[in-house]
């Protein structure tokens, strides 16, 4: 991969996370990636689920080198950068190494120490984190910029939203988060379920949760998958789309920096301060 050309500011790095899988994750950072670019953005996307790559599968490549390669040694970050026809870069997670799923300390200096590099080299960086509340997601989350949790109707998903932010408060000092509420039916609203949520945070948790939007409920996102696309791409006249869109003009106009820099440099050694 050539070199992005230097920005003079250093990206904003915004985590996607989830307390339970199945919420639609990953096709947020995709398609939030894809708005910004359509924004005339320079994004990054690092696919931080390292043992399932599923930013692979749902962009349809087959990478040469992964993160797998870069922590052993074997590749540089230049080289396992995925450039994408939707105009935005990938870092690409591995599939079924257990190692790299549950990455050590020094693997995370030898990231650190990668990422750092690019850290003037775009407008923003998206990390799609793994569900949960495991070590590697509270690794990614703690030292972003900006932590967006991705919820649905789903009380389950209510429920695991509230144990990431409670583990992220109360063991990592983060106590800020904004909420995008996915799939949303149509004969509902986002605030809804966010309602939901804010009340019990607000009854045991010294936390501010900001309602971020949310992406409807819409057949187009699961057309999309069969087709390895992003939705915004494949349907742009959708309401998943038009969501997005709205997402992203939100992101920009309304930045949420938790540091002074929101850049790679605090990121990463954030997290590992953590």
């Amino acid at each position: 991969m050539a070199r992005k050309h230097k920005q003079t500011t250093p990206a904003q790095v915004i985590a996607i996370t989830s307390g339970k899988g199945g919420v639609g994750k990953t096709h947020t950072s995709i398609n939030l990636g894809a708005a910004l670019v359509q924004l005339k953005k320079k994004v990054l996307i690092l696919d931080a689920d390292l043992g399932l790559a599923n930013v692979n599968v749902l962009l349809g490549f087959t990478p040469k080198a992964t993160i797998h390669e870069l922590v052993a040694g074997k590749a540089t970050i230049d080289e396992i950068i995925i450039n994408d026809n939707s105009g935005i870069d990938v870092i690409p997670a591995t599939s079924g190494i257990q190692e790299i799923a549950s990455l050590d300390e020094s693997g995370r200096q030898i990231i650190m120490t990668a990422l750092d590099e690019l850290a003037f080299s775009y407008d923003y960086i998206i990390v799609d984190t793994a569900a949960g509340i495991g070590k590697n997601v509270m690794f990614f989350n703690a030292g972003a910029g900006e932590i967006i949790v991705v919820i649905n109707p789903e009380p389950t998903s209510i429920t695991d939203a509230y144990a990431v932010i409670k583990v992220l408060s109360q063991s990592y000092g983060r106590k800020d988060f904004s909420i995008l509420c996915n799939s949303t039916p149509r004969d509902s609203n986002g605030k809804v379920t966010f309602a939901k949520l804010i009340a019990a945070t607000d009854r045991f948790l010294n936390v501010s949760l900001r309602y971020r939007g949310e992406i409807g409920h819409d057949m187009a996102v699961q057309e999309a998958v069969r087709t390895q696309r992003p939705f915004l791409e494949v349907f742009p006249s959708s309401r998943a789309s038009m969501d997005v869109m709205k997402l992203a003009k939100n992101v920009i106009e309304d930045p949420v920096r938790a540091a002074p820099s929101g850049g790679m440099q605090f990121f990463f050694h954030a997290m590992l301060g953590s």
